[in-house]
C-alpha cells in the first residue's frame, strides 16, 4: 500500500513540510548556544528537509523498511515524506467547515495527491 501511495505522491509532487524545518533551522541559534550542538542539530534538520523533499520516494522507502521488519523506522520515514497525518487532516476538516472553500482546498492537491495521502496514512496506521 505504501508503494502505491508513494508513486501517487511522487507523480503529484506532494512532499513534507520543508518550510517548517527551514523555520526551525532559522530559530535554532536562539535556543542553542554551543556551536557544535547547533551544527549537529542543523545537519539533522537538513536531513529531514531532504527526506521530506523526496516525498513519494520517502513513503516508498518507509514501506520497504516496514516490510524488512523496521516498522517504527518505516512509519517515521513515511511521516517525514508525507508531512501530514491525522492531525493535519483534522485541521483540514476545520478549514473546510470554517471557510466553506472545499473546492479550493481539494484543488490544492491533485486527485492522485489525495489518493497518495490517504493511502500513505492508511499504510502507516495498519503497519504493525
Amino acid at each position: 500500500m505504501a508503494t502505491i501511495a508513494g508513486v501517487f505522491l511522487f507523480i503529484s509532487g506532494i512532499h513534507g513540510p520543508t518550510e517548517t524545518y527551514e523555520t526551525m533551522i532559522d530559530l535554532l541559534p536562539q535556543f542553542i548556544q554551543d556551536p557544535q550542538i547547533l551544527q549537529i542539530t542543523i545537519a539533522i534538520a537538513t536531513i529531514f528537509i531532504i527526506i521530506s523533499l523526496a516525498g513519494g520516494l520517502a513513503v516508498i522507502g518507509g514501506g520497504v523498511l516496514i516490510l524488512l521488519g523496521r516498522v517504527g523506522t518505516g512509519k517515521f520515514v513515511i511521516s517525514l515524506g508525507l508531512g501530514v497525518g491525522l492531525f493535519w487532516l483534522a485541521m483540514l476538516a476545520v478549514t473546510f467547515v470554517s471557510t466553506q472553500q472545499v473546492a479550493a482546498v481539494i484543488a490544492e492537491y491533485s486527485t492522485l495527491g489525495w489518493a497518495g495521502i490517504i493511502l500513505a496514512i492508511a499504510a502507516r496506521i495498519i503497519a504493525k
